[in-house]
C-alpha cells in the first residue's frame, strides 16, 4: 500500500485517484521491480559474504591440519590373549571381545574424522579381521587392505603357546620380562620338528618365505624397516592419512622408530589391543624431528613408561587413564594369569579376570550388535593332537557334494586346465531383499547375505581350494564384504585383493533406489524387463542430486572424461569390463599359472591348479559370462546368477574356458558349485522379482516362460530383442 501511494503522488502532496491511477499502477510495478532487485542483490551479498566466510574457514582449518597422519593399531583381543598365551606366529582369531573391541576402534576412527588413504597389515588372521572390522565400523570397507609378511608379529620361540605365568615360575619373572621386551634379547628357539613350528613353516602364505625359530625386537624392527622406508614414509610425504593394524612389538618397533626411543625405553613401551595411536606430522613447524624426510611430529603427548626422556608424540583416542589401567595389566601377565583386553578391569570384589584356554579346537556362529560372526577356538594342544577326524569329515563332505552335483570326470580334461576362474555374485543385500533396484548404491549385506558368503567359503574349501592366488572385487561393500566373509571361511584371509569400480554393479540410473513393482507401475513391465536384463537398453540417466549422493571420495582418482557414467546397459557394461577382463584379471591369472608351473618344476610334483576369484554384482558378472562364454543378446538375459554360489570356469593354456557337461544352459562352460535344487530354488527367487501376473501380461512382458513338450519341462525366452 505504501509502495501504490508513494508512486501515486505528486510533488505538492495531493493522491491522484482519478485518471492518473494508470500512471500509478506503472510506477508501482517499477518500483515492485526495483525492490526484487534490491532484495535479490541484498541475498547475493549475504550468499558472497557466507561464502567468503566458509572459504576463510576452510583455508584456516586447512593451514591448521597436519600434512600428514599414521594411526597405529593393536589387533583385538585374540584367543591367546585371553588365555594369556605367547602368540608369535600362531595364527589364532579374535574373541568375541575381540571383535567388539576392533568395531569400537572403527568408531573411534570416525568420531576423529579421520578418512583412511590406505590400510597396511600383516598375513595374520587376527590383524587382518581387525582391520576389514575397522573399516566396515567407519564406513571405508573400498580401501585396499595391502597384507605384508613384514608386519607380522615377533617370533615367540620356544614360549610359543606357552601360558606367561608359567613361563615365569620356569625360567624366572626378570628373564620372561627381557625375552617379552628387551631389544636384543630373543627367546629359546622352537624346534623344527614341533608341531607348532612345523605348522607354521607348511602354510600356504609362506611358501616364498623363510619363517623364524624365534625373533627378538631389533630382528623385528629390522624387518619392518623396509617396509617403513618403501611403502609408509613415502605415503606420509605425499601427506595421506596411513592405517597400520598389527601386533604388540610390531608396532613397539615402529614407536621406537617414530619416537626416536633408546632401546632401555622401548621396554616402557605397552600397545593395549584396538586402541587407535595417532601420529601427525607438520611440513614445517617447530615440533620434534620425525623420521620422515621433510616432516616434523605435529606435537609431543606425553612419555612412555612415566619416563621423562622417552617422549611419545602419538594421541590415544581413548581416554588416557583407561590406556594407563590396560598398560599396567599388560605389566603383569607374568604375575597374574589375566586374560588380558583393552577392557580389563576388576570385577566387584577387585579381583582381575582369569585367563581361559579353550578345552578343544571349535568355531561357532555368534551374533554381535546384531550381525553374525564367525568365531573360533585354538588351544594350543591343537597342534598336537591327530588330524585323521577332521580329514575324514572333510572327504565325507566333498563326496557328498560330488554326488549331490554330479560331479563327473571328462577323460582328459584334467590334463588340459590350467587355471580356475570362480565368479561369485556378493550375498543378499538390503536393497534385494526389499526388491529395489541397487546400482552403485552401497546397502550392506543382510544377515542372510552374511551366511550365503560364508557358506559359499566352505564350499570352495570343501571342494578343494587351498589357495587362491587373486580375488579381484569392486568398489561397493556388499561384494567387498562377500569377499571378505568367504575367505574367513576358507583360511585364506591373507590373500591380496584388489578392488576396481569396473566391477561396479551396472548403473541403474534413476531406476537406482526404487521399487522395483513401484518402476514397473510407472513405465510398465516390458520397458522394466528391457532395462533390466535386455543388452541394449539404458534407463533413465542419474539426475544432478543423485550423481553427488552416489559418488564420494573412493571415485577420486576416476573423475573426468565420462566418468561416472550416468546410466548404463548390459552392452555398456560389457565395454567397461573388457579392460578389466583382458588386462587385470588376465595378468593375475597369468601370473597365478607361471607361479603354478614354477612350484611344479621346482618341486618336481604335479601341477597344482591355481584359482582366481572375482566378487561382484549380477549384471558385472552377466557381462562377463557373456564374454567369456561368447553369448548372444537373446541368450545373456536368461542368466539369472544367485546370490554367493561359486560359478567355476577351468580355463586351458590360452584361458580359454573348457566346455564341460556340468553346465546348464544356456552355460557350456561354467558351472555352479552348489546343490543344483538350492541354486534352482533361488535362481526363482531372483526371476520372481519381475515376474508375469497372468497369460494376459505375457504380451506385454520381454521374458516369457512356456512348456517344452520336447524337453518335457518349463523354459524361458526373451523376445525382445
Amino acid at each position: 500500500t505504501g509502495a501504490r501511494a508513494a508512486a501515486a503522488r505528486r510533488p505538492g502532496g495531493a493522491v491522484l485517484l482519478s485518471e492518473e491511477a494508470g500512471d500509478a499502477d506503472a510506477a508501482l510495478a517499477a518500483a515492485e521491480r526495483e525492490l526484487q532487485i534490491a532484495l535479490a542483490e541484498a541475498a547475493a551479498a549475504r550468499e558472497a559474504a557466507s561464502a567468503r566466510k566458509e572459504t576463510a574457514a576452510r583455508a584456516a582449518a586447512e593451514e591448521e591440519a597436519p600434512h600428514a597422519r599414521l594411526v597405529l593399531v593393536r589387533h583385538g583381543q585374540s584367543e591367546w590373549n585371553l588365555a594369556n598365551r605367547f602368540t608369535g606366529w600362531v595364527d589364532v582369531d579374535l574373541t568375541e571381545q575381540g571383535i567388539l573391541e576392533a568395531r569400537e576402534a572403527g568408531r573411534l576412527l570416525a568420531a576423529a574424522g579421520l578418512e583412511i588413504d590406505e590400510v597396511h597389515t600383516s598375513l595374520m588372521r587376527r590383524a587382518i579381521r581387525s582391520a576389514v572390522l575397522m573399516l566396515s565400523t567407519l564406513n571405508q570397507c573400498w580401501l585396499p587392505v595391502r597384507k605384508h609378511l613384514e608386519l607380522n608379529e615377533q617370533h615367540a620361540g620356544l614360549l610359543t603357546g606357552e601360558n606367561k605365568v608359567s613361563c615365569a615360575q620356569k625360567w624366572g619373572v626378570d628373564q620372561v620380562m627381557a625375552w617379552r621386551r628387551n631389544f636384543e634379547d630373543p627367546p629359546p628357539e622352537i624346534a623344527a620338528d614341533s608341531a607348532i613350528q612345523r605348522a607354521i613353516a607348511t602354510d600356504r602364505r609362506y611358501d616364498a618365505a623363510r619363517v623364524p625359530s624365534r625373533e627378538c625386537l631389533s630382528t623385528v624392527s629390522r624387518r619392518v624397516a623396509g617396509l617403513w622406508e618403501g611403502t609408509i614414509a613415502p605415503a606420509l610425504q605425499e601427506g595421506r592419512t596411513v592405517l597400520v593394524v598389527t601386533h604388540g612389538n610390531t608396532l613397539r618397533a615402529l614407536v621406537a622408530y617414530l619416537d626416536g626411543l633408546a632401546p632401555e625405553d622401548v621396554y616402557h613401551v605397552d600397545l593395549p589391543t584396538a586402541t587407535p595411536l595417532l601420529y601427525e606430522f607438520d611440513a614445517d613447524g617447530a615440533g620434534a624431528e620425525a623420521p620422515v624426510a621433510g616432516l616434523r611430529h605435529a606435537r609431543q603427548h606425553g612419555v612412555w613408561g612415566e619416563r621423562e626422556g622417552a617422549a611419545r608424540h602419538g594421541r590415544f583416542l581413548v581416554d588416557e587413564s583407561r590406556v594407563r589401567a590396560a598398560q599396567q595389566a599388560m605389566r603383569q601377565q607374568v604375575l597374574q594369569d589375566i586374560a588380558y583386553s583393552m577392557v580389563t578391569a576388576p570385577t566387584e570384589d577387585g579381583e582381575i579376570k582369569t585367563a581361559f584356554t579353550a578345552p578343544e579346537a571349535r568355531q561357532r556362529l555368534s551374533m554381535i550388535e546384531g550381525e553374525g560372526y564367525t568365531v573360533r577356538q585354538t588351544p594350543p594342544a591343537y597342534f598336537f593332537q591327530e588330524s585323521e577326524r577332521l580329514e575324514e569329515q572333510a572327504r565325507s563332505d566333498l563326496e557328498e557334494f560330488r554326488l549331490s552335483t554330479r560331479f563327473l570326470k571328462v577323460p582328459g580334461q584334467k590334463k588340459r586346465v590350467r587355471c580356475a576362474l570362480v565368479l561369485l555374485r556378493h550375498g543378499q543385500s538390503a536393497f534385494n531383499h526389499d526388491k529395489i533396484f541397487t546400482g552403485w548404491a552401497d546397502p550392506d549385506l543382510t544377515n542372510r547375505g552374511r551366511e550365503e558368503a560364508r557358506l559359499a567359503g566352505k564350499m570352495l574349501k570343501v571342494a578343494g581350494v587351498e589357495r587362491i592366488a587373486m580375488v579381484h572385487t569392486s568398489l561397493l561393500k556388499r561384494a567387498i564384504k562377500t569377499a571378505w566373509l568367504a575367505l574367513d571361511e576358507m583360511d585364506l584371509q591373507w590373500t591380496p585383493v584388489q578392488n576396481t569400480w569396473r566391477l561396479n554393479e551396472r548403473n541403474y540410473g534413476e531406476l537406482q533406489g526404487r521399487v522395483k513393482a513401484d518402476c514397473v507401475k510407472a513405465h510398465g513391465l516390458k520397458q522394466v524387463q528391457r532395462w533390466r536384463r535386455g543388452f541394449s537398453d539404458r534407463p533413465p540417466p542419474w539426475s544432478d542430486a543423485t550423481l553427488v549422493e552416489t559418488i564420494d571420495r573412493r571415485y577420486d582418482l576416476y573423475r573426468g572424461g565420462d566418468f561416472p557414467p550416468r546410466s548404463e546397459s548390459l552392452e555398456d557394461c560389457q565395454q567397461r569390463l573388457r579392460p578389466f577382463l583382458y588386462g587385470e584379471l588376465g595378468e593375475s591369472m597369468r601370473a597365478a599359472v607361471d607361479a603354478a608351473l614354477a612350484d611344479a618344476d621346482a618341486g618336481g610334483g604335479e601341477y597344482e591348479v591355481p584359482t582366481v576369484l572375482v566378487v561382484a554384482s549380477e549384471n558385472v558378472l552377466r557381462g562377463l559370462v557373456m564374454e567369456i562364454e561368447g553369448m548372444t543378446q537373446e541368450q545373456i538375459p536368461l542368466v539369472d546368477v544367485p546370490y554367493a554360489v561359486p560359478l567355476v570356469y577351468q580355463l586351458d593354456s590360452a584361458l580359454t574356458p573348457v566346455a564341460t557337461p556340468w553346465a546348464e544352459p544356456p552355460l557350456r562352460a561354467g558351472w555352479y558349485l552348489g546343490d543344483p535344487t538350492k541354486v534352482r530354488a533361488v535362481q526363482a527367487e531372483i526371476q520372481a522379482d519381475l515376474a508375469v501376473d497372468d497369460a494376459d501380461d505375457e504380451e506385454e512382458a520381454c521374458l516369457v516362460e512356456s512348456f517344452d513338450d520336447e524337453r518335457g519341462e518349463s523354459v524361458r525366452e526373451w523376445r525382445c530383442s
